[in-house]
């Protein structure tokens, strides 16, 4: 699967979900800011301070020289995003709601300045070598996730889905054949479909031949399959959720194979 690099529809996901994360945040208690989020280590605070640093690194801004923990990093893109997180620890939740406002509002401005040539250029992005227009895609995903890092732990009720959510849905489909062809090990001739219930409905069909790879269609029917909440697929994919509980209570339910199955949404975690 890939990713069509419509404009209109990508920044708009983005001015879309920042909005979203912004009008969430005005309402948010001392006692909220300081919750821990689903990211270890991290507070709601935290993920949006980091969502600043990703977008001031956009802007051309080196990473700050603070100490900062790192026991819990696993690669140097983590180490520039505790840098950055860091920096603003000492800051009031309201404090870093205002520099999200002014350096969201910067970042829609620049986007909409750039010309086609310029958006379109291919450079470094967490994903590889990609479009610039595609890196922003990512972002919506990566805005969009953290949210629900937040969201979640407050007891919040979670997005009900729209753009910014069938955006996130399309972006991990992308990875669906490493996902289930590496991370979870399908052997060879699997055919494992992934059933997305809503709020975010969708179906992820993905082949092993050789290589996984998403596909449009089966040839037959499916090996095994898994059936779950959007919501659950972008939790566990995002490594955010042990799968255990989610199995043994239904809701994620497995099909065909269930040995293949069970072992699949075991292994469903991909993002760094």
């Amino acid at each position: 699967m890939s990713i069509e690099l419509d404009r209109t529809r990508i920044v708009g996901g983005l001015e879309q979900i920042w909005e979203e994360w912004a009008e969430w945040a005005a309402g948010l208690s001392t006692d909220n800011w300081a919750t821990p989020s689903r990211c270890p280590g991290w507070t709601v605070q935290d993920n949006m301070a980091h969502i600043i640093g990703t977008e001031h690194m956009l802007q051309g801004h080196a990473a700050p020289e603070v100490d900062f923990p790192t026991a819990h990093l696993k690669n140097p893109i983590a180490e520039g995003n505790e840098r950055w997180v860091e920096s603003m620890r000492t800051m009031s939740g309201p404090e870093v709601l205002d520099v999200f406002r002014e350096v969201s509002t910067q970042r829609l401005a620049e986007l909409a300045a750039m010309s086609d040539e310029q958006i379109l250029k291919v450079g470094w992005s967490p994903i590889g070598e990609v479009p610039y227009l595609r890196f922003m895609h990512v972002r919506v995903y990566d805005s969009w996730l953290h949210l629900e890092d937040c969201r979640e732990p407050l007891g919040h009720a979670p997005s009900a889905g729209g753009l910014p959510a069938e955006m996130s849905v399309d972006e991990v489909a992308t990875a669906a054949g490493y996902i289930i062809g590496k991370k979870g090990g399908a052997p060879d001739g699997s055919r494992v479909e992934v059933n997305l219930t809503g709020p975010v409905g969708a179906t992820i069909r993905v082949a092993v031949d050789g290589r996984a790879s998403v596909v449009d269609a089966f040839d037959d029917g499916p090996t095994c399959t898994l059936s779950m909440s959007s919501h659950d697929w972008l939790a566990l994919t995002g490594g955010r959720k042990d799968p255990a509980p989610l199995i043994d209570d239904g809701r994620v339910a497995l099909g065909g194979d269930e040995a293949l199955a069970r072992q699949l949404a075991e292994r469903l975690a991909f993002t760094i």
